[in-house]
């Protein structure tokens, strides 16, 4: 839980949209991993800060990751030296947008000009939940 605070924390105080996402998604695994521990000590606080995440997840896609994107974008027409560092940065952001957004129709837009650069979109890469890698602990399995 203290984990999950940590990275919340650090996601109110960046203004990077793509280290402010992976926050959230680092938070939001860390209270699922805790509930999967002691799903005993899952509360209607705990669903409602699950919510909150998910919102600010959208809000921070909406109001940050897009503008980021459409400036990334710009920048690598402009700059053909750097531009595969360029669409590098935009494809995580468009990872992300693409996952949680798909039917926003400027992510669309967006994602045919990325290609249309040349950038190759990295596949969404979930935070791996604790159930995956372990056995629930023996008191924990009632």
């Amino acid at each position: 839980m203290q984990l999950a605070i940590s990275h919340l924390r650090r996601a109110a105080r960046t203004a990077n949209a793509l280290e402010k996402l992976h926050c959230l998604e680092v938070a939001e695994q860390k209270l699922k991993d805790a509930a999967w521990l002691r799903p005993e000590a899952v509360s209607d606080e705990f669903q409602a800060g699950l919510q909150e995440i998910q919102r600010s997840r959208v809000k921070t896609l909406q109001e940050q990751a897009l503008p980021a994107i459409r400036r990334l974008l710009e920048a690598a027409e402009e700059n053909a030296q750097e531009r595969m560092a360029i669409l590098e940065a935009a494809g995580q952001l468009l990872s992300f947008l693409n996952y949680y957004l798909p039917e926003e129709p400027e992510a669309q837009v967006l994602s045919a000009r990325f290609r249309e650069l040349g950038g190759k979109q990295p596949p969404y890469q979930p935070i791996r939940p604790l159930s995956e890698m372990y056995h629930r602990p023996p008191d924990a399995q009632r």
